[in-house]
């Protein structure tokens, strides 16, 4: 198992969400477990299924989770830890009834005794691990002849293993809070389910150009807020339902109220409660988990000194599936106010908090140390919608008509993936990972020498950068 060690880049992180430094670009590149497809190795387990892992550490078995329509059929939620194996049950599909049948002559009915119907399953695999230490070291002779009696020494050695403690507890909740952001990154690097509330707006109430919101007028508009918290009401039902329309792997999910995170912007949660008197919008923040979030990655304007709405709203990282990737593209967003996801999109699992001490005797002093291991999970084949108030009027999307290209050769003949973007002719750059095995131009792919490599198409939209990509083989 891989396992990160992340002190540098918590340290950096630490100092941002603290306001030390300014905000910068962080790498997330591998950082988040975002899980990968099981490929069945022939043991028992597969013969069946051809999905499960044997002998795995930790299992969530994943079903619909349906939201109950009758409160009185009380249904007990299962919590996970860690996550090391996740298994999906997909819905079965109906099949034709024989029961009917029986008599046919044309053609003959012929009866099938107990035929198998194999389960259709899915598993995706967690792994890695973050990993970092806190340490101070405490001499004798130096400390208690710096202090006029023991108590008030013992009280100085306190303050040291409490601030110990805090850094721990501090450093994992911006770690937990920079597992969302990377959530929220890789939404938005798939184009899928980045929702701009003032783009709905403004198509709603039909307005255009001078007379069109803009988003710094949205988040001081009693109307705006009564639009925007319909919206969001309206998701966490929609996501309740079985449907395939808001994960990124096309599997059919149902997230309930009560495994749904809600993470919302304190800015929003403000706009709410200055202008709206109706209760009614307050059923978000009655979800057993309803978050309000006073930033995602940084809590500073740079500029102007203050925690401005651009500020608190945005996040300017490398998504974590990035990884490996030559040329890793980068997620500069504006505006974002809300997450609605499943509990199971993102986790913190495997917190083992160790703490421990030695003492030198032959230099006097005492060395503690407080660690960490903790896995932070990212699974966009969950529901997940994100929220933004922005003043783009299009939410940017780029599709290929290719996710695969073999070439029998070196020599054979180029092919061509075709782009669509939102909006229309926005500009795609491409690139190849392995400019030795395929090269491409304008989506052309040409091949160059026997191997495998990745084509990828990015667009770039007032800040929103989206990428896809299509594997190519080359044989010999």
């Amino acid at each position: 198992m891989k396992v990160n060690q992340i002190y540098s880049l918590l340290n950096d992180i630490n100092k941002e969400m603290w306001g030390e430094t300014a905000l910068k670009v962080n790498n997330l590149a591998g950082i988040i477990s975002m899980g990968e497809t099981i490929v069945g190795d022939g043991t028992d387990t597969d013969k069946f299924l051809g999905a499960l892992v044997d002998r795995i550490g930790k299992t969530v078995i994943r079903t619909l989770d349906l939201e109950l329509e009758f409160p009185t059929l009380f249904m007990d939620n299962y919590s996970f830890g860690c996550i090391l194996q996740k298994i999906n049950v997909n819905p079965f599909d109906s099949i034709a009834s024989s029961e009917y049948k029986i008599g046919d002559t044309d053609p003959a009915f012929s009866p099938t005794f107990a035929d198998i119907h194999k389960p259709s399953v899915t598993v995706r695999y967690f792994k890695g691990i973050d990993t970092w230490k806190f340490q101070v070291t405490i001499p004798d002779d130096l400390f208690s002849s710096a202090f006029t009696s023991e108590t008030a020494m013992g009280n100085f050695i306190d303050a040291i293993i409490q601030a110990m403690t805090d850094s721990m507890t501090i450093s994992i909740n911006n770690m937990s809070r920079t597992a969302v952001t990377n959530l929220i990154a890789e939404k938005i690097h798939a184009g899928h389910n980045v929702i701009n509330l003032v783009d709905l707006y403004n198509t709603a109430y039909s307005l255009t150009g001078d007379d069109a919101i803009s988003a710094s007028e949205a988040m001081v508009s009693k109307e705006f807020a009564r639009f925007a918290s319909t919206i969001i009401r309206k998701y966490v039902k929609y996501l309740g339902q079985p449907s395939v329309l808001y994960n990124e792997a096309g599997l059919v999910r149902a997230t309930a109220r009560d495994n749904m995170h809600v993470l919302m912007l304190t800015d929003l949660v403000a706009l709410f409660d200055a202008y709206l008197l109706s209760e009614s919008y307050r059923d978000l923040y009655e979800i057993p988990n309803f978050s309000e979030v006073a930033y995602w990655q940084g809590n500073h304007d740079t500029v102007n000194g203050d925690n401005s709405f651009t500020a608190n709203s945005s996040i300017h990282v490398i998504p974590s599936s990035q990884e490996g990737e030559q040329n890793p593209d980068q997620i500069d967003q504006t505006g974002i106010v809300c997450v609605l996801a499943d509990r199971q999109a993102v986790a913190v699992g495997l917190n083992k908090r160790r703490s421990g001490s030695w003492y030198n005797s032959i230099d006097a002093y005492t060395n503690l140390s407080s660690t960490a291991s903790v896995q932070y999970v990212n699974d966009i084949s969950e529901n997940c919608v994100v929220f933004c108030v922005a003043d783009s009027v299009d939410t940017p999307s780029l599709s290929l008509n290719k996710s695969t290209l073999t070439f029998a050769n070196n020599l054979a003949d180029p092919q061509t993936i075709t782009a669509t973007t939102n909006p229309s002719g926005a500009t795609v750059t491409w690139k190849s990972s392995k400019n030795a095995v395929a090269t491409v131009a304008d989506g052309v792919v040409t091949p160059a020498g026997a191997g495998n490599c990745t084509i990828t198409a990015s667009i770039d939209v007032g800040g929103t950068k989206i990428s896809k990509t299509c594997a190519v083989t080359v044989t010999a």
